[in-house]
């Protein structure tokens, strides 16, 4: 599953549309073989906007088959969220390269209304996060991400993209409860220690 990203990519001309904490339907930066823009996160689906597609699901249906053959993109992220369970609150973790390089979600570009809008593939869990959630994005090294938007490739070819990265590739730091929050932007969302103004409030037991 992948259904919050973020970015500090600190270009300025990026950074009216690609921020810290993009959910669906926000505008996020689709990368393919000839150009980048900036589209809709979520195409058209049959219950909706569709902003994570799942990888077998891909695979199997001739309309996906056709995306994944003709209209694949990255869509880059410095990290993307997830959240562990304690208690009865959901904490955000935020998922971001070991390496610190930046993450290449691959997705396919489709459309929305009419407009160009993208979509993430998922596919099964890793070791890293197999116990947050059933699902990740498919996540391409350097190397496999060129190659995804650069070079026709079979769907046979393709099938083998759409894998976990590896185990340990990743790394997991926890995260701001603001992040719960579409509205908060900004670094303090990577510290854990920026809480929301109510927190301490939610924290006292209902009467």
């Amino acid at each position: 599953m992948c259904g919050r990203i973020g970015s500090s990519i600190p270009r300025a001309e990026l950074l009216e549309t690609y921020h810290w904490n993009i959910a669906p339907t926000d505008p996020v930066l689709a990368v393919g073989p000839d150009r980048a823009e900036v589209v809709r996160w979520g195409i058209e689906g049959a219950r909706g906007g569709l902003f994570n597609l799942r990888a077998e699901t891909a695979l199997n249906k001739p309309y996906y088959q056709r995306l994944l053959l003709t209209q694949r993109v990255l869509v880059p992220a410095s990290h993307f969220y997830e959240w562990r369970k304690v208690g009865d609150r959901r904490l955000p973790m935020a998922v971001s390269r070991a390496d610190g390089g930046f993450l290449h979600l691959a997705g396919v570009l489709a459309r929305w209304d009419g407009e160009p809008a993208t979509t993430i593939l998922t596919t099964t869990p890793n070791a890293d996060i197999a116990e947050l959630h059933d699902r990740m994005p498919v996540v391409l090294n350097d190397d496999d991400a060129a190659t995804w938007v650069l070079e026709d490739l079979s769907l046979e070819q393709i099938t083998h993209f759409l894998r976990p990265c590896p185990d340990a590739w990743l790394r997991l730091a926890p995260a701001s409860p603001r992040v719960n929050d579409v509205r908060n932007q900004g670094p303090e969302l990577l510290d854990p220690e920026a809480l929301p103004a109510n927190y301490q409030m939610e924290l006292m037991p209902r009467a």
